[in-house]
């Protein structure tokens, strides 16, 4: 796969995050596994409709120049009948349908250099909203790693200036597509899409039906049992 790399790009030019990019488009390593494996249902990062509207009306004033891209796509292109094309087979589907309406997130899980990466797409009613990088390695994730990671994203943003204070970042484009990056234990990179579809779907979750049909519905409350 690094040698399809090279045969790209000149070897100075390759970055981790071209890496990352093309980590995608090798075989799958691991298998799909059970559609009940707990570890996605702990991975997903939308569990309840509250964390839904958190996403979708994410807000920042930093803006970059610089188009987002996501694996060196427009975030307007990825698609569901599309994602085995740029991104070959998941490693794990998870259908939420039954806690938020229409949402369904595919998993990729890739080795790249010395890192892990935990990767979520996620949909609803089949439009992409959201997706999130979760990066982690055999021992902790240091802070020369957070800084190296921080600095490889930020090389295509130049206009973002590199913080000596913080690992967390969070930008737009000029078409409100925005880039985030929490700090924890593992670094978290987020992307958040601003497309003529997600606007679609801001309006959708304001309806009390969608609402209805959603985790509220189907959750049984702790009130009931004590």
């Amino acid at each position: 796969m690094l040698l399809n790399v090279i045969l790209i790009y000149p070897v100075a030019q390759i970055t981790l995050l071209d890496l990352i990019m093309f980590s995608l488009f090798g075989k799958p390593k691991n298998k799909t596994l059970s559609t009940n494996s707990s570890q996605y249902h702990r991975e997903n990062s939308i569990l309840i409709f509250d964390d839904l509207k958190a996403v979708l009306n994410k807000k920042t004033n930093n803006i970059t120049k610089n188009q987002i891209l996501y694996q060196g796509l427009t975030l307007d292109k990825i698609i569901i009948k599309d994602l085995e094309k740029y991104f070959e087979k998941e490693t794990f589907f998870l259908d939420h349908t039954d806690k938020i309406r229409g949402h369904k997130v595919y998993f990729y899980r890739k080795n790249v250099e010395n890192y892990k990466l935990t990767i979520q797409l996620h949909f609803i009613e089949d439009i992409f909203f959201y997706a999130s990088t979760k990066v982690s390695s055999e021992s902790q994730v240091t802070d020369k790693d957070k800084q190296k990671l921080c600095a490889t994203m930020l090389s295509h943003y130049p206009d973002i200036p590199i913080s000596t204070a913080s690992f967390e970042y969070e930008f737009m484009d000029t078409q409100g597509n925005i880039i985030s990056t929490r700090d924890h234990m593992y670094l978290f990179i987020n992307y958040y899409p601003n497309t003529t579809a997600v606007d679609k779907l801001r309006k959708m979750i304001e309806d009390p039906d969608f609402k209805v049909t959603s985790v509220q519905a189907n959750e049984e409350k702790l009130e009931n049992f004590l």
